[in-house]
């Protein structure tokens, strides 16, 4: 089904029917292989530990999500690209179906033949910049993705020591008009560093920021105002997670359980099982608030903010600028 289409009906279903659930975005860990073992992320992301599914069953998993509400599929890690297959299951993916993204660490950036070809499969990069990627420098030659026709969301992790370096990379990330993501330091308990970010000193400095770069910083206020405790009526669910081998943890990969396998079950189907359902009570309890793509995906819960989202999505998508 055409993406924009998904779009509608989507907007229906959650907007109009009020059916909290509806997922819209799906972050797909197509491996779990890296070649960073930065101290934030969850060591199962990079270690080997959730496998990586071969080429077909990747495939599989896309042809399932083509069929359901998905509307953006992002390709995570671990580090994508270091799949051979990367390229062919980018292709694959970008049919019209769906608004497809690639989130990396810059691992292949730098060859010309890579960018040219993923230029031609992608809507959009998200682009891991950050002291803990050790690429800041990256940020000094952001605008040459223009000559590709690449638009770039960096997206850059921000912890209890380097959040007071946040503002000179949303400055320099608007000189090429592109768009910036914040995401905070979550700690793991496996995590070797504890690093997560004071939620009143985060929400300081970016509700000040929002309203200085409101068009580059693209954190929604659902977001920055959840971090001094201010969370939507009616919490909402419209992201997913699937691991390399097609396995759904459900509602979030940090609280969740495996309820189902991608790969052989349709999405539809899964979210319709008992197991789910209890899990959806449980996040209705807010046990699972604190996650990031629920809470950001939560402001669509307003149409106010909706329509703010998609006038500023829309001016990205045509114009390739912020």
């Amino acid at each position: 089904m055409n993406r924009d289409i998904k779009a509608v009906r989507w907007f229906i279903k959650t907007q109009l029917l009020k059916d909290p659930f509806n997922p819209g975005y799906a972050t797909f860990k197509v491996t779990s292989r890296c070649n960073l073992h930065c101290t934030f992320c969850n060591p199962e992301y990079y270690n080997g530990e959730l496998g990586e599914g071969s080429t077909e069953i990747i495939k599989k998993i896309i042809d399932n999500l083509r069929d359901s509400s998905i509307i953006v599929l992002s390709f995570e890690g671990g580090e994508p690209t270091t799949r051979k297959d990367i390229l062919e299951l980018l292709q694959y993916a970008h049919d019209g179906s769906f608004y497809v993204m690639l989130t990396t660490n810059g691992y292949k950036l730098s060859d010309d033949n890579f960018l040219v070809k993923v230029a031609d499969r992608i809507d959009f990069l998200h682009y891991s910049i950050d002291e803990y990627h050790w690429n800041v420098k990256a940020l000094d030659t952001l605008c040459k993705f223009r000559q590709y026709g690449i638009k770039v969301n960096v997206q850059t992790v921000v912890t209890r020591y380097n959040l007071n370096k946040l503002e000179d990379k949303i400055k320099k990330v608007r000189e090429c008009n592109y768009k910036i993501l914040v995401l905070p330091a979550v700690d793991y308990p496996d995590s070797k560093v504890k690093l997560a970010p004071d939620p009143e000193q985060l929400y300081n400095v970016l509700s000040e920021l929002k309203k200085k770069y409101s068009s580059t910083l693209n954190n929604s206020w659902g977001f920055i105002k959840a971090l001094k405790g201010e969370y939507p009526k009616r919490l909402v669910s419209y992201a997913i997670t699937v691991y390399p081998n097609g396995d759904l943890p459900y509602p979030d990969d940090i609280n969740g359980e495996i309820v189902g396998n991608l790969s052989k079950e349709k999405l539809n189907d899964i979210l319709k099982s008992p197991k789910v359902k209890e899990l959806q009570r449980k996040m209705l309890e807010n046990q699972a608030r604190f996650e990031y793509l629920h809470l950001q995906t939560a402001s669509f819960n307003s149409i106010r903010d909706l329509a703010e989202y998609v006038r500023d999505m829309a001016k990205w998508r045509f114009t390739g600028k912020a």
